[in-house]
C-alpha cells in the first residue's frame, strides 16, 4: 500500500493581484506532499525527527516541548529572510528528500489556477475551489497507485471544518460511486485528517507545500518576492516527483509539469500564459 501525506499550498480565497489591498495572497490553490510505501513510513518519520532536531535543536530545547511534538512550519522555514540567514538548512532538507527517494518515496502535487477576480466577479467560492482541487489531487494519486498496482491511503493535515469538510463529503460520494473510474477503487477510505505536530511525515509535506507555494507564486505573478524559490524547488523535487504531479490551468486546458517550475524565467514571461 502507498501512504500519501498531503497539505494545502497556495491560497483558497479569491486572487486579483499581488498589490491588491485584500485579494493578494496567491493565484493558485492545491494539495501537495509526499507518497511512500507503507513499509517505509516508520523509517522516514524517524529520519525526519533526527534531522529536525539537528536543524532546530536550540529552538526545540528553548520551547520546553518534547522534540517529537515541536513543529517548524514551512511558511516560517521558507521566507526570504530565513533563506538569507540560514541557507545551510536547505542542504538538510534536500538530504531528507534524497532519503525519501532512496526508499521508494516521491513528492506529489496537484493545484489549479483560480479565476482572477473577487468571488462576486468569478462566482467561485472557497468551498468550490477546495472541492475541485481535492478531487483532482486524489484522482491523480489513484491513477498513480493503480500504475504501481498498490492500494492507497490519503492523509491530510488537519484544517478547519469548512470548506474542507464539505470537500471530503463530496469526495466520499465520488469514491463510492459505481460510475467512478476503476483506479479510484485503489483508495481504501476517504481522506483522513491528522494533527501535523504529531507526525514527522506530515510536517515534511508542509515544508514541501511551502516551497511549492513560493515557487508557483513567483511563476504566476509579476512579483519578485520569491525569485529564489524555483532553484530550491528543483533541488528538492527534481527526479523525485510522481509523474502525475501538475498545476492545472482550466482556462487553457493545460497542465504545468514539475520541470517547468524549476526554470528561473517565470512562467508568465515564457509566452505560455496570458495575464
Amino acid at each position: 500500500m502507498l501512504v500519501a501525506y498531503l497539505d494545502e499550498f497556495g491560497h483558497v480565497g479569491p486572487f486579483v493581484a499581488p498589490g491588491h489591498k485584500k485579494f493578494h495572497h496567491h493565484p493558485l490553490f492545491g494539495y501537495a506532499g509526499i507518497v511512500l510505501p507503507e513499509a517505509q513510513v516508520r523509517a522516514f518519520g524517524a529520519r525526519f525527527e533526527q534531522r529536525k532536531f539537528r536543524m532546530f535543536r536550540r529552538d526545540i530545547m528553548a520551547s520546553g516541548k518534547h522534540p517529537r511534538r515541536w513543529e517548524k512550519k514551512g511558511a516560517e522555514l521558507y521566507t526570504t529572510g530565513a533563506q538569507q540567514r540560514y541557507p545551510a538548512r536547505n542542504a538538510q532538507v534536500v538530504a531528507l528528500a534524497r532519503y525519501l527517494s532512496d526508499r521508494g518515496g516521491r513528492f506529489y502535487f496537484y493545484g489549479e489556477h483560480k479565476p482572477i477576480g473577487t468571488a462576486k466577479e468569478t462566482g467561485r467560492t472557497p468551498s468550490e475551489t477546495t472541492r475541485r482541487t481535492l478531487l483532482g489531487a486524489v484522482k491523480n494519486l489513484c491513477f498513480y497507485a493503480d500504475q504501481q498496482k498498490q492500494n492507497l491511503l490519503v492523509l491530510l493535515d488537519r484544517g478547519g471544518p469548512m470548506p474542507r469538510e464539505e470537500a471530503i463529503t463530496a469526495m466520499a460520494a465520488f469514491i463510492y460511486s459505481a460510475s467512478s473510474p476503476a483506479p479510484m477503487k485503489r483508495i481504501i477510505e476517504v481522506p483522513m485528517e491528522l494533527e501535523s505536530h504529531r507526525y514527522g511525515a506530515m510536517q515534511f509535506a508542509d515544508w514541501a507545500c511551502a516551497i511549492l507555494s513560493r515557487a508557483s507564486h513567483y511563476h504566476f505573478t509579476d512579483s519578485d518576492s520569491f525569485q529564489w524559490a524555483p532553484e530550491l524547488l528543483e533541488q528538492l523535487m527534481a527526479r523525485r516527483t510522481v509523474q502525475h504531479s501538475q498545476l492545472w490551468l482550466p482556462e487553457q486546458s493545460e497542465a504545468v509539469k514539475p520541470e517547468m517550475l524549476f526554470r528561473r524565467e517565470r512562467w508568465l514571461k515564457q509566452g505560455n500564459f496570458g495575464t
